[in-house]
């Protein structure tokens, strides 16, 4: 009884659930021509705190999704539970009222996603290539033939 109203109101995505090179038997649940491609645990737990930025309204857990081996794994691990309905019984988007309406917001939302865009670099892999680019620079000179002083 504690873990049915401790839930009640809560919604749960797994990455097969919006992805487009899944099935319906593999998981999908939404039509193929709105779905994203391979979306991770970490898109959807972002792009649902910024769409229910409140306290407690989006939770990612540990978990994989039964149906799908590459679900069992990261970066597709993951379990992301998302609030609709406060305590009050009131929903807590203006939006999003159903499970199906949050699944086809959150995939039209990820490829949108800075981390999606084309040239786009994480700070650690961008740090790396500034390494790289600065040692390069330094042996790359060429030598004067026959000049020698």
């Amino acid at each position: 009884d504690r873990a049915k109203q401790e839930f009640a109101g809560t919604v749960v995505i797994y990455s097969p659930y919006i992805n487009k090179a899944k099935t319906i038997q593999e998981g999908r649940r939404i039509p193929q021509s709105v779905a994203c491609e391979d979306p991770t645990a970490w898109e959807i737990l972002e792009v649902c705190k910024r769409l229910f930025p409140g306290e407690g309204l989006v939770e990612g857990e540990n978990k994989g999704y039964s149906r799908d081996y590459e679900a069992q794994w990261p970066p597709m691990r993951g379990r992301i539970r998302v609030r609709l309905v406060g305590a009050d019984g009131k929903p807590t988007h203006p939006e999003i009222h159903t499970r199906k309406q949050l699944f086809l917001k959150v995939a039209e939302l990820i490829p949108r996603m800075a981390t999606r865009q084309p040239g786009y670099m994480d700070q650690h892999h961008q740090a790396e290539r500034v390494k790289g680019a600065v040692a390069k620079g330094a042996g790359n000179r060429k030598k004067a033939k026959g000049k020698n002083k």
